[in-house]
């Protein structure tokens, strides 16, 4: 299959269809048959979605009309040809004939003439086309204008910053699992199999791969030697300080990055119950314990209804990771700028409110709840946790204190790219002694 094809199908899926890049991108990389296809198949994809905004508003300028709906997939090959042109600057002899020949592949010989035209009249006008990205804002940015507005708000002396990263390629960061090696260990494994590897400062177990490396190629994967998560996300176990004996409940567990570290950092645990809505996300939970060689206990349940699956006994610590815009790691997934919509924000921040309300009567008085998400809104975090706060006379907030990442009056906040990491936010709360 060629590739630029597949990117093309994978547009249509995320963008027309509205499914998740997690989602789609896994079954197309299989149809490759090499794996240098594969990531270029991945590198094509990624980024004609991030920068999508800027390539659409490019092509307007190209196209005569806009194309037919019936045609999108030849649309979305011209963004692709775009991509390679502007940013991946990929000979253009190679970009232009390789994405007419998608076409054809695609049974849609009668677009070759309009792609080839379209992406020779960018070569001719390279120069005023860029110029003019500057005087819109989605172009310039790379994002939808309502993300845009939100994050300017939200961080006004840091959004121009935030947009930037958030068109950045992420590290690939991991997590040593301290149960079987240490980090400096790990490092030396990894310099034995010539993979550059560096500690990421301010972290326990974190290290950042100078390359990027398919994650099971690394040595040591199938012993379960480290995990991928990124820096900031790494906190969480440590803000839980969880002590032998505790017993633990991750809330929306799913994928089980952070019930796995709770189980690293402090095998002594009476238990580590984790809990998740998907039957799907449940299993990749099962999947990742098994291959670190851990245990938990798995439900699969909506936390909003403990009702439903609670035994009645209490937790020492509850880990709430609640579902939100991601606005933190959109550098990570791009397909986020289009899946989420403006109006989706009050409905994750009524879930969440609602999630701590239904979780709180769940843990021990003297207990600490920590409320995180990879949402960079106030409206998904401090305000959240304000609300909840003002409304549960036995909730108080404690302090947090890290060195890196943003203290704010409630909670702490890291934003994408400092110190390499995601966006993140952290707040805990301890529930008042009887």
């Amino acid at each position: 299959m060629n590739t630029r094809a597949l990117a093309s199908q994978l547009m249509v899926e995320v963008l027309t269809d509205g499914h998740s890049l997690s989602q789609c991108l896994p079954k197309a990389k299989n149809l490759c048959k090499k794996p240098e296809d594969a990531a270029f198949l991945q590198a094509l994809v990624f980024g004609t979605l991030r920068f999508y905004p800027r390539l659409a508003f490019i092509s307007r300028q190209l196209l005569k009309k806009p194309i037919k709906l019936k045609e999108i997939d030849c649309y979305y090959l011209i963004l692709i040809g775009l991509y390679q042109l502007v940013e991946m600057h990929v000979p253009p002899h190679a970009a232009i004939a390789e994405t007419v020949e998608a076409a054809r592949v695609l049974n849609k010989p009668w677009t070759t003439g309009l792609i080839n035209a379209v992406l020779r009249s960018y070569q001719r006008q390279s120069q005023t086309l860029l110029d003019s990205i500057y005087q819109n804002e989605e172009a310039e940015f790379a994002h939808p204008q309502w993300l845009i507005d939100i994050i300017k708000r939200a961080w006004p002396t840091e959004f121009e910053t935030i947009l930037i990263q958030n068109n950045t390629q992420a590290p690939c960061s991991l997590r040593v699992n301290i149960q079987k090696t240490s980090r400096q260990r790990y490092i030396k494994l990894l310099e034995k199999n010539d993979i550059l590897a560096d500690p990421i400062p301010y972290t326990e177990t974190g290290l950042v791969l100078k390359n990027p490396i398919e994650i099971t190629a690394l040595p040591g994967y199938a012993e379960g030697l480290f995990s991928v998560q990124d820096a900031a996300a790494q906190f969480a176990a440590e803000l839980l300080n969880c002590e032998p004996n505790y017993r633990v409940l991750d809330a929306c567990a799913a994928p089980g990055g952070k019930t796995c570290h709770l189980l690293e950092r402090e095998p002594a645990l009476a238990e580590v119950v984790a809990c998740d809505i998907s039957a799907t996300r449940v299993a990749k939970i099962a999947e990742n314990l098994g291959r670190l060689q851990l245990k938990a206990t798995l439900i699969t349940a909506d936390a909003s209804f403990p009702e439903t699956w609670w035994d009645k006994k209490t937790f020492d610590r509850i880990l709430l990771d609640a579902p939100c815009s991601a606005t933190g790691i959109i550098r990570r997934h791009p397909d986020i700028k289009y899946l989420r919509r403006l109006s989706d924000i009050t409905k994750l921040s009524e879930q969440q409110l609602q999630l701590l309300y239904s979780l709180w009567p769940l843990l021990k008085p003297g207990g600490i709840l920590l409320y995180a998400t990879c949402s960079i809104l106030p409206e998904e975090n401090e305000d959240v946790v304000k609300a909840f706060l003002q409304t549960t006379k036995d909730a108080a907030l404690l302090r947090i204190s890290l060195p890196c990442g943003n203290p704010l009056p409630i909670g702490h906040q890291f934003l994408p790219g400092q110190n390499d990491m995601d966006g993140f936010y952290y707040a805990r709360l301890r529930k008042s002694a009887l």
